[in-house]
């Protein structure tokens, strides 16, 4: 009997030893398609799309221009830049700022108009300062900056330090006034292309008259 018993158990641990492989066996089949699979759904992906051009801003500043916007501006340069004082209504000018820029006194100076900007300055442009004038002075639209001590003397051509930072000065203000006209020992060439002049219209050609339909008969 005892015999029997074992024999009739074989089967039934051979039927629970079989039934782990088949489901091994098909788990490893469902991977390998999966895997199969996988680079065809990614590839499948559709393409991003192309960034949509941003148009380019006009960075110049429309009069009338504040001080404290030039003031800022050359602020953010990193400069050695500090305000001494600010004088506030006085005439036309709506307020100037007095401060400290790598040593020389620098003046911002807004009007309440170009007009009276223009007003202000006893000078042409490209012409070299006199007595009593900065070494370097720019003007454009409503505002005049003014870089360099005064002095009783006609200034001389600036020191190395102090004619780079005239430049550094220039390319500052060049995309945020314009055109500038300069009041200069040395002339700083502006980085803003001017526009192209425009050219006058040619006169229009004379339209030749017609000969009559009908001309008159002498008598």
């Amino acid at each position: 009997m005892r015999h029997s018993n074992h024999a009739n158990r074989r089967p039934d641990r051979a039927i629970g030893r079989g039934v782990p492989a088949v489901v091994l066996a098909w788990l490893a089949f469902v991977a390998i398609v999966a895997a199969a699979c996988g680079p065809s759904a990614a590839g499948s992906s559709s393409p991003s799309a192309a960034p949509t051009p941003q148009p380019t801003l006009d960075p110049h500043l429309k009069a009338p221009v504040t001080a404290d916007e030039i003031y800022i501006a050359i602020a953010g340069a990193h400069l050695q830049l500090y305000p001494n004082n600010a004088l506030i209504d006085q005439g036309t000018i709506v307020k100037r700022i007095n401060g400290d820029l790598d040593g020389w006194p620098i003046r911002i100076t807004a009007y309440d108009s170009v007009a009276a900007a223009n007003k202000a300055t006893t000078w042409k442009p490209g012409q070299a300062p006199g007595r009593g004038q900065p070494p370097f002075t720019f003007e454009a639209l409503n505002v005049i900056v003014e870089f360099g001590p005064i002095t009783g003397a006609v200034p001389a051509a600036p020191d190395t330090e102090h004619q780079a930072t005239a430049v550094t000065l220039v390319g500052i203000l060049d995309p945020l006034l314009w055109p500038i006209e300069q009041h200069s020992v040395v002339a700083i060439p502006a980085r803003t292309i001017p526009p192209p002049a425009t050219a006058p219209a040619s006169p229009k050609p004379k339209a030749t008259p017609r000969p009559s339909a009908n001309p008159s008969k002498r008598p």
